[in-house]
């Protein structure tokens, strides 16, 4: 029977039969429905901790976010490092730069420097050959009038051994490059095409010589440093750090000790974990016949000091 048939689709059933027989599959199905949500549950129990990594499996919300970064590390200060590279017979250098990993604001800052930078009328070739890298450290400390706290020195097939362990790394040119030069003993040929590419250690060192040496473009110097930093500290190589830093001792000529490396491994962990949200800078010299110009060394003192 239909009731207000003029007001709308209410009907009462004919009979009780059928309220009963409705009655019967409306709970059928409330039994069917309490039986697979009390199944649900379980299953949900036993594969996922909650049920918000159910829903959130696979994917990264602001909270795992946050429990991360409060998991890391507190890391602060700065820390300044001199790094350079000499022909095998530590006759000539072939680039050098100042380095700093900033703990404070998570950065690297870089400047490359000329080895035919002039300071007291010396050249930074000539007080490496009167005596190493711990007096070019020292001098270049006086000079800028910040500390300098570490230096490397590799000769080039050291260098080249030590960067080719890491494999490959991705650089951007912005001209194809087509270079042979260098000296008797000290040669090298660089064969670079326009864009992005994939470059192994020798040609990374070369083009860091070609930069700095023929066409004295320090801010492609220094880009290309960053770049190969970037990559160089990722998580792959924060778990196979204390191999690569004996191989970096082997490598190189330095003052960097095992306690240094040792008490530097939270600042590694997120330099290498974090990467991609690190900061870079680079600061680019000016020079008036191999001198910097005041406003040059002003400009590094500003970025390098603590």
């Amino acid at each position: 029977m239909k009731l207000f048939k003029n007001r709308g689709d209410i009907y009462i059933p004919k009979s009780d039969y059928k309220k009963s027989k409705e009655e019967m599959i409306l709970k059928i199905l409330l039994v069917f429905i309490v039986i697979f949500t009390v199944v649900f549950l379980i299953l949900l129990n036993h594969k996922y901790n909650s049920t918000a990594q159910f829903f959130g499996d696979g994917e990264v919300t602001t909270t795992q976010i946050a429990v991360e970064e409060e998991e890391l590390p507190k890391i602060s200060g700065k820390t300044n490092f001199l790094i350079f590279e000499t022909d095998d017979s530590q006759e000539i250098i072939h680039y050098i730069m100042l380095i700093q990993a900033d703990r404070d604001t998570k950065a690297y800052k870089i400047c490359s420097l000329s080895p035919e930078t002039k300071i007291d009328n010396k050249s930074i070739l000539e007080i490496y050959k009167s005596g190493g890298g711990a007096s070019l450290q020292t001098k270049l400390t006086e000079y800028f009038g910040f500390e300098i706290n570490y230096y490397a020195e590799f000769d080039n097939s050291s260098f080249v051994d030590f960067a080719s362990k890491f494999g490959s790394m991705v650089c951007f040119s912005d001209e194809d490059i087509r270079f042979s030069g260098g000296g008797e003993d000290d040669k090298y040929t660089i064969h670079i095409n326009e864009g992005e590419q994939n470059i192994n250690g020798k040609e990374l060192s070369n083009l860091l010589r070609y930069y700095c040496l023929e066409k004295k473009q320090y801010s492609l110097e220094n880009e290309l440093f960053l770049s190969a930093l970037t990559q160089l500290f990722n998580e792959k190589n924060y778990e196979d750090c204390d191999s690569l830093f004996r191989l970096f001792i082997k490598s190189s000529t330095s003052n960097i000790t095992v306690r240094d490396f040792e008490n530097s491994k939270n600042a590694l962990m997120i330099f290498c974990l974090k990467n991609t949200d690190i900061t870079v800078y680079n600061t680019v010299g000016e020079y008036k016949s191999n001198v910097l110009t005041q406003q040059s060394v002003k400009n590094i003192k500003g970025y390098f000091s603590k």
